[in-house]
């Protein structure tokens, strides 16, 4: 594992035996800043099975102006952290860090800026053969038919 509190963000290691390796991911990260009102989604587990999300960006920045992360109006709850958040074209926006209490659409993601420079920035043998698509399979696609490519990618981490 790799982390970097200030950024809210671990680099997991799957040690498992029984863990295939999986194919080059299907999306790349979007390096440029998304745009107000941008349509997004995201795919997490606040239940046992995958659930979507569906918004917009409502602000370059997060919480107290946080210049990290995008807030957006997404309905999130308790398992949506670290849910990949999407444009349209299938491109890695940020992922989902948290929202505010007692405040509805006014939820947070920190932006893929800072989630490539965690995999760059982790020990070799965390990062391992993770590879940073420069062709993403998504674009073009429908929503439905990105989901489809993409879920194999998303999980659900339990700690106990």
């Amino acid at each position: 594992m790799y982390a970097q509190p200030q950024y809210d963000i671990a680099v997991l290691q799957i040690t498992d035996n029984n863990f295939t390796s999986l194919k080059s991911l299907p999306y790349t990260f979007k390096k440029s800043t998304a745009d107000l009102g941008e349509n997004v989604y995201t795919l997490g587990f606040p239940r046992d099975e995958f659930v979507l999300g569906m918004g917009y960006v409502s602000s370059r920045t997060g919480y107290k102006g946080d210049t990290v992360q995008y807030q957006i109006d997404i309905r999130v709850n308790s398992g949506n952290s670290g849910s990949p958040l999407l444009d349209t074209k299938g491109n890695v926006l940020g992922i989902i860090s948290g929202k505010e209490n007692n405040v509805d659409g006014a939820s947070f993601a920190v932006k893929s800026k800072y989630l490539i420079e965690a995999l760059e920035a982790a020990p070799a043998e965390v990062r391992n053969d993770v590879v940073i698509n420069k062709k993403n399979s998504l674009l073009g696609l429908s929503r439905q038919d990105q989901i489809r490519k993409i879920q194999d990618y998303v999980f659900m981490v339990k700690v106990y």
